[in-house]
């Protein structure tokens, strides 16, 4: 078995190019969690098989949310292809499903043992070109992992007026095309009552992370003079995930310190409290070996999404493993789909508020602090030991070989 992989990620090799080009920053926690799924799936391919990446940058269009109009196409030394193409609206997504299709049908004419082609995420273009192979080659068999529902199911854009309905229009047009699809690696069970993919094959793997992350220390990261100990926050700041209670939690949670970092709808409202309550300091977006630093130093990692809105039970926070990972206690709400063998690794934010934030802060720090890194380790070492990448990438390719 032979897989080719249609990834949305940053190739290290041009990580940091991209970065200085971009308005937005970059998706750091999509971009570790799909090299985790290379990594997993090159260990648990047998002798003579083979992963193949395809690649198209996760970026905005030219000029406002990039600096780039034409986008080269490249091979790098792995042997990773990246589709190119113009950077503008309509034209990109166009550009990039004909583009995925031709070299589909390339890698598949190649060797009668290249047909399971993996896709990340419901991305249009992707899905567009994988229905076109299907009807030519029915002997391909196509897996979704779907992180992500699109519309109502999903996490608001902030889009309004006419984008909002070119979104939506989209957004019908990819759940429609998972009928065509054979495979669907799902974050939480109750996708599957979302999607048009009944009788169709699927598994749940909620996340996965790399044991060993691989970072620099960021020595130009300006910690804040405060030696409170810190709780941090990375990812986006956005109203709908909670960051609205975070902030107001911490007006009155003086003994602790609140770190922030991250880009969103709500960043106006962080730098105002910033500037008011002397115990919250934001970072804006910061790498992600700086992102790892921090977690390191935090005395709590936490996320405040609570499990209000009809796309929480469709969602498995990704930062969760990586906070887990980290070895600091996480505070976090009960999802509907964070599974129950996670509870005891877990500090539930109970009632799902400010106030629930302050109680489940307070007591993590009124904690001895052996029993409070206790907590950290034996999270940390359930994560490295049944949510590490090859282990959930064996469970992936079984699945894709029963699919053949």
């Amino acid at each position: 078995m032979n897989v080719l992989f249609l990834t949305l990620l940053y190739h290290p090799d041009e990580a940091e190019a991209v970065s200085r080009l971009s308005r937005d920053g970059l998706q750091n926690q999509i971009n570790a969690y799909q090299w985790a799924f290379i990594e997993g799936i090159r260990q648990n391919l047998t002798q003579g098989e083979s992963l193949s990446v395809l690649n198209a940058l996760p970026i905005g269009v030219f000029p406002t949310r990039y600096r780039k109009l034409y986008l080269r196409s490249t091979t790098f030394a792995d042997g990773t292809k990246q589709l190119g193409g113009l950077n503008l609206p309509v034209c990109k997504q166009r550009g990039r499903a004909a583009h995925a299709r031709r070299e589909i049908e390339r890698w598949v004419a190649s060797s009668p043992e290249n047909r399971t082609v993996l896709i990340y995420s419901l991305y249009l273009p992707y899905l567009q070109a994988a229905a076109i192979i299907k009807k030519r080659h029915p002997d391909v068999k196509i897996t979704v992992i779907v992180t992500d529902l699109p519309n109502e199911l999903g996490i608001s854009s902030g889009r309004v007026g006419l984008m909002k309905r070119i979104e939506y229009t989209m957004g019908r047009r990819r759940t429609a095309i998972c009928a065509d699809m054979d495979g669907f690696v799902l974050l939480t069970a109750a996708m599957a009552q979302a999607l048009p993919i009944r009788g169709k094959r699927t598994i749940v793997i909620e996340g996965l992370i790399s044991p060993d992350p691989d970072f620099e220390a960021e020595t130009t990261l300006q910690r804040p003079a405060d030696n409170r100990p810190a709780v941090l926050y990375t990812g986006t700041l956005n109203r709908e995930l909670g960051i609205g209670e975070l902030l107001k939690a911490f007006e009155s949670l003086t003994e602790a310190q609140l770190w922030l970092c991250g880009h969103g709808d709500i960043e106006v409202e962080i730098r105002k409290a910033e500037q008011i309550f002397e115990n919250i300091h934001y970072f804006g977006f910061v790498t992600h070996g700086a992102t790892l630093v921090l977690q390191k130093q935090a005395t709590v990692l936490i996320n405040p999404r609570t499990s209000q809105g009809a796309f929480t039970r469709y969602s498995f926070p990704s930062k969760t493993l990586e906070y887990m990972r980290s070895g600091v206690p996480v505070a976090c709400c009960k999802l509907e789909g964070i599974p129950d063998e996670y509870d005891e690794y877990l500090c539930y934010i109970d009632p799902q508020n400010a106030a629930g934030i302050r109680d489940v802060v307070q007591k993590l720090l009124q904690m001895p602090e052996k029993e409070r890194l206790a907590i950290g380790e034996r999270a940390r070492d359930f994560v490295l030991t049944q949510k590490n990448s090859v282990a959930q990438c064996a469970k992936l390719t079984a699945f894709l070989r029963k699919i053949r």
